[in-house]
Parts: C-alpha cells; structure tokens; sequence
C-alpha cells in the first residue's frame, strides 16, 4: 500500500473505505456493461478502456497512480512481494477458468457466441482488475498497521 492513502479527499487507510471502493468499481464496471449489451454489444473497447484507466488511477499497481504502490519498485519488502504474488495467483486462476469456459462455450457443440463474447470481456475486465482489488479488500486497516 501506498504512504498516502487517499482517494478524492476521502480517506481509505480504513479497510471499509476501500471494500466500498472496490465495491463501487465493479458496480460502476457492470453498469457500463450492461449499458453496452442493451445497445448491441459491439463497444467492448469501451468497457476494456475503463477498466485500463480504472486500473491505473485508482487501483494502481502498475503505474505511478492509485493506492497500491508499483509493482515494480525497489521499495517493496518480501511480505509484500508473497501477498502480491498470492493475489495475482488467485485472480488469474479464476480469469483462465472464465476464458475457457468462454472458449468451450462458443464452439461446437455449444454455440453460443453471445455468452462466449461476454464471458471472454468479463475476462479480460477481471483480469485487468481483479488482482489490486483482492489487495485493497484484503489489507487491514493501515493505522492498525501503524501502531503494533
């Protein structure tokens, strides 16, 4: 996590401040998808943007924004390196399973390319967000943190 804990002026060191964050993120995400299937279902670029920018301003992660630090930085200490290690094995262990239920479901002799399409962006969408959002929902409080 980030020294700085905060988020539009609101404070997210609490952990239900950043449940509701995460919370709010995939509520917004669905919106926009179900927005985008009542109008044909042929802007999923959109959908996939979202989550792109989503992810790098406000999660973080992998860029310089967001409440979760770089993954790439030097400053991270091997607790945190196991816990990112540990998210992204449970988030991409459920994101292969929806894309090859995805792949199994838009062939023979299934054929349903709807589901498959929308099982394939749901997939994509998780997997550009689901990772630093298990770590914000996961971590305890940070003040907690702070004062053992």
């Amino acid at each position: 996590m980030r020294d700085r804990m905060s988020l539009l002026g609101i404070d997210m060191a609490p952990r239900a401040n950043r449940r509701w964050l995460v919370a709010v993120t995939y509520l917004s995400l669905m919106a926009v998808f179900a927005v985008i299937c009542a109008q044909g279902g042929d802007h999923a670029i959109i959908l996939i943007l979202m989550s792109t920018i989503i992810n790098g301003v406000v999660l973080g992660g992998y860029g310089q924004g967001g409440l979760i630090k770089p993954f790439v930085t030097r400053s991270n200490d091997e607790r945190e390196i196991h816990r990112r290690d540990r998210m992204h094995f449970y988030a991409y262990r459920f994101v292969v399973a929806l894309l090859l239920l995805g792949y199994v479901l838009g062939g023979d002799p299934f054929n349903y390319p709807r589901l498959s399409r929308a099982l394939f962006l749901g997939g994509v969408v998780i997997g550009l967000t689901l990772p630093q959002a298990l770590l914000l929902w996961m971590e305890p409080d940070v003040e907690a943190e702070e004062s053992e």
